[in-house]
């Protein structure tokens, strides 16, 4: 229900552009430059919010401890984009600066209000919803609720497109208010959203008065920054550059700091794979987003009703393939339970099908648009097609979205940090980046490739004076202006056609192919999955599940790896059961790499004195052998005594 209002508000908003541009007769050149502004303010709103977020700002007026930290953000934020959809057709000028003006003004206050209800639905999501079945249903019926706020905020905007007349423009004015409002409903969900580090749960328990909401207020997490998220992805060199320069600081020589900051300089290599895909899925849609309608326009050589009817047909029959895969992916995908799923199948089959979707996607795409003869049965069935392609990629990235912050709260840098809303920040944020920059290129490139725009309302005016009578105005003006704008479609040159069929049908396509291969090396799978699931599990206080079945008996690989541990040094922490595991799950990935099959024993060399202690233990005590499909097996071993197998749990 929380993404209902969100996509219909982000409709009409979104489609503001086109009808300033073809029926407010707004001027092309500057109506572009005005868009580039907005699409670039739409990445620093991600940035900006993702901070005031985990840092509570909105605590004082509504208390964690009542609200969560996510309800106070979808309440206030939701009525202010509500507000911006209703005015932002009823311009209170059609004079260039108040057009403009008003256009500008509308079009922040859309992306700003939309963008913080976004990130408070991500952040509220991975907090409510902690394993991967659950946000798969949880994204799957979202779905439903994107199509539908999709499909409510389109209607206006497909009928001002045929007929922008200000009785339209108010009438809908008045049926995009309380559909904007009716999110409102998600609050209290969203106030279960109220997971806290312990010094902020302490402080919001303590709250019984004015006084101790106002303490509660002024408190700020330390959840670093954006910023602080973007430099986990630079390559290792550059931030053991940057190091290097800080050593030079006071108090932070080369000595003694040295190593925990150089191991610290490591790149987050899932965020950095996860990010691209944020990157170049944003400049797909984008792309696609901003031509689709220049396409059945100029392309195509629709206009008025018979363009309305084949988008409304285009988009029923992507909306009937989305939601009859969606419910069968919903099945296929979210039901059982990953926990017991030892080697990873389960995950693994999820990542090939949606790569594998989205090559063949890119394929198709490039031959019944770049390369057909356009036509509306071609445009129908690629309406099909690209659902069909895209339909499953959702759920693989909201879940790895969710992995990715499980991780940085369990074993990240600083454990027991939260900064989701940083975190979905920075990937929206990248995401908004990419789609800014190609969205700017594509409507920049119309101009550059010759489209010509005429206000035909303007322009047909005087045949209402002319005419006189009810009747006969709204017959002559509605010829006049269907008239006129079949002559702009006419007029435009090949060079805008092949512009673009070629955005669409091959820039598109090569996006796609990037997509898929930076999501299929993201790394949080097989072992590593495996701990996160275990590390959460542990972190709720869950027992992990048995794994069904007989217990399987240790395999003795041909190779063998032995990782060695001393004892854990009680200053630095280093050598517990969080880094044998981190140890392991690397060995595992590393040679998961290797060419070919692979046959290996993974033995832990401990000291007498570790095997002895609540570590040593808590290894032995475990029931289940890593045998992946990699036939792998893990072992422990004291030194002096016979190696004796013992299944370690990760």
């Amino acid at each position: 229900m929380s993404l209902f209002s969100l996509f219909h508000i982000a409709t009409v908003v979104a489609s503001a552009k086109d009808i300033y541009l073809e029926k407010f007769g707004a001027d092309a050149t500057t109506t572009g430059l005005l868009f580039s502004l907005v699409s670039f303010w739409s990445p620093f709103t991600e940035f900006i919010v993702g901070q005031l977020q985990d840092r509570q700002m909105l605590a004082r007026c509504f208390p964690v401890s009542r609200w969560g930290r996510r309800a106070p953000w979808l309440l206030t934020h939701l009525i202010v984009g509500a507000i911006a959809a209703t005015v932002i057709y009823l311009p209170p000028s059609f004079e260039d600066f108040p057009l403009q003006a008003w256009f500008l003004v509308m079009m922040l206050s859309g992306y700003w209000a939309y963008s913080t209800c976004c990130i408070a639905f991500e952040a509220a999501r991975q907090e409510i919803y902690p394993f991967k079945e659950e946000r798969i249903m949880v994204e799957g019926l979202c779905k439903y609720a994107c199509m539908a706020g999709g499909a409510v905020g389109g209607l206006p905007v497909l009928v001002l497109m045929a007929d922008a007349s200000f009785r339209n423009r108010i009438g809908f004015s008045a049926y995009i208010l309380p559909f904007g409002l009716l999110s409102l409903e998600a609050v209290p969900i969203f106030r279960e959203a109220s997971c806290a580090a312990p010094a902020e749960r302490e402080a919001s328990q303590a709250e019984s008065t004015t006084k101790s909401a106002g303490k509660e207020a002024s408190e700020s997490p330390d959840v670093g920054s954006v910023f602080s998220v973007l430099q986990e992805v630079l390559p290792g060199w550059l931030r053991r550059c940057r190091l290097s320069c800080c050593w030079r600081l006071p108090g932070r020589g080369p000595h003694g700091s040295q190593e925990e900051e150089t191991r610290q300089a490591e790149p987050n290599r899932a965020l950095r794979h996860l990010m691209a895909v944020k990157f170049w899925h944003g400049a797909y849609g984008s792309t696609i987003a901003s031509m689709l309608l220049y396409y059945v326009t100029y392309v195509l050589g629709l206009a008025g009703w018979e363009r309305t009817q084949v988008i409304v047909g285009a988009g029923l029959s992507a909306g009937t393939t989305e939601v009859l895969l969606n419910l069968v992916y919903m099945r296929v995908f979210g039901s059982g339970d990953s926990r017991q799923d030892k080697e990873g199948r389960v995950d693994r089959r999820l990542l090939y099908f949606v790569v594998g979707l989205r090559v063949l996607n890119a394929l198709t795409t490039f031959i019944l648009i770049g390369w057909a003869t356009p036509s509306v049965s071609m445009l129908i069935l690629w309406s099909v097609t690209s659902r069909i392609g895209l339909c499953s990629f959702s759920f693989w990235r909201v879940s790895a979205q969710c992995w990715l912050v499980d991780e940085d709260y369990i074993f990240g840098a600083k454990p027991g940090r939260r900064r989701e809303a940083i975190l979905f920040g920075a990937l929206s944020m990248t995401q908004n980046f990419a789609g800014a920059v190609m969205a700017s290129l594509t409507f920049l490139g119309l101009g550059i490739a010759g489209l010509r725009t005429e206000n035909c309302e303007k322009s047909c005016q005087h045949l209402a004076f002319e005419a006189g009578g009810i009747t006969s105005e709204s017959s002559a003006v509605s010829d006049c202006v269907q008239l006129c704008f079949q002559a702009v479609i006419t007029s435009q040159p090949e060079s805008l056609r092949l512009y673009v069929r070629a955005v669409i049908g091959v820039a598109a396509p090569i996006f796609e192919l990037l997509i898929a291969f930076h999501a299929f090396r993201y790394p949080i799978k097989g072992m590593r999955l495996r701990r996160l699931y275990a590390g959460v599990s542990a972190q709720r206080g869950d027992l992990e599940p048995e794994l069904e079945g007989a217990s399987l008996a240790a395999h003795s690989g041909k190779s063998k790896i032995v990782l060695q541990f001393g004892e854990q040094d009680a200053k630095t922490g280093r050598g517990g059961l969080d880094e044998i595991l981190w140890r392991l799950a690397h060995t595992t990935e590393m040679v998961g790499r290797w060419p070919g099959s692979k046959s290996l024993s993974v033995l832990f060399d401990m000291s007498e004195a570790q095997s002895q202690s609540a570590l040593g233990s808590a290894l032995a005590e475990q029931a289940a052998p890593v045998t992946a499909d990699e036939n792998q097996a893990s072992k422990s071993q004291a030194p002096g005594s016979p190696r004796s197998p013992h299944k370690a749990s990760l």
